[in-house]
């Protein structure tokens, strides 16, 4: 991925830092999905894995982000929240051909309704836009999922299209939302 400018840190604003993935946060991001498990449910279907794992599982699942931040296979950072561990976002399925990519995010269930997700994901769009000039940027969210849909919404992702029984998560099938933007600097 050596053509892409990637970022080891993006500053959101005063309260908000999205940091490489690295073992740094490894028992705070478990702790958190533990805490959060019911919140993440039915639409982070991993967080299943770490019910009944140990901390070993998450050093596990870092190393496997980490190598695939360094081959630019998937761009994952951390957020953290007045210095506290609350989430993570990333950039996946970058297309340097083509120049499009998708995100995606998640956060512990005690962060919500902080406009956390909105500023981070409007922020991590804007460097897809101009550090790696992506042309569009997706964000995929399970109908029902209200909270991801809506931080979509926020952004000015208009919606595209209702993808019908396209993810399965939690042993059912569910509808999803695909919303795309364009760089308007194209």
């Amino acid at each position: 991925m050596s053509e892409f400018k990637v970022a080891e840190e993006i500053k959101v604003d005063d309260e908000i830092i999205m940091r490489r993935i690295s073992h740094e946060y490894d028992q705070d991001r478990f702790d958190t999905i533990v805490a959060s498990h019911d919140h993440l449910l039915p639409w982070m279907p991993w967080a299943h894995f770490y019910e009944n794992t140990g901390i070993e599982a998450m050093t596990e699942f870092c190393n496997g982000q980490i190598e695939a931040f360094d081959k630019g296979a998937t761009l994952g950072y951390d957020i953290i929240y007045n210095g506290k561990f609350v989430g993570a976002i990333d950039i996946h399925n970058l297309d340097g051909e083509n120049r499009h990519c998708e995100i995606g995010y998640w956060l512990g269930k005690d962060n919500t309704g902080h406009g956390i997700a909105t500023r981070c994901a409007a922020k991590i769009t804007k460097y897809a836009f101009e550090a790696l000039d992506m042309h569009r940027v997706v964000i995929r969210a399970a109908v029902g999922n209200d909270a991801s849909n809506k931080v979509a919404e926020r952004l000015g992702f208009p919606k595209e299209a209702t993808l019908i029984e396209e993810q399965r998560l939690d042993g059912k099938f569910y509808n999803t939302n695909v919303y795309a933007k364009i760089n308007p600097n194209h």
